[in-house]
């Protein structure tokens, strides 16, 4: 389901804890597409995470270090996933 806050859904939510999607669809359309891209691109970490607890934390460190890198980027040429590389943001999740 679409909140009015959200710009994409929660994709696989039911790879997710209940509790862990219910905390991500109710963070910042940012930390969503974070969620969608890591599941999308490497969902066998992503469940490592969840395993090992570390999930929701690695998250919200990768939201702010990315909103970070957008606040304060004088490029406006770039592509978002190009800024993240000018910066050194890997987009997958970190090894658990």
């Amino acid at each position: 389901m679409l909140t009015s806050r959200q710009i994409e859904p929660l994709l696989r939510p039911k790879a997710y804890p209940a509790d862990v999607a219910a905390q991500i669809r109710a963070t910042s359309p940012l930390a969503v597409q974070i969620a969608n891209r890591w599941m999308l691109g490497w969902p066998t970490r992503v469940k490592t995470l969840l395993a090992a607890g570390s999930y929701l934390p690695a998250l919200k460190e990768q939201e702010t270090q990315e909103r970070e890198v957008l606040a304060n980027s004088q490029v406006t040429h770039l592509a978002r996933h190009e800024l993240m590389e000018e910066f050194g943001l890997s987009p997958a999740p970190p090894l658990a």
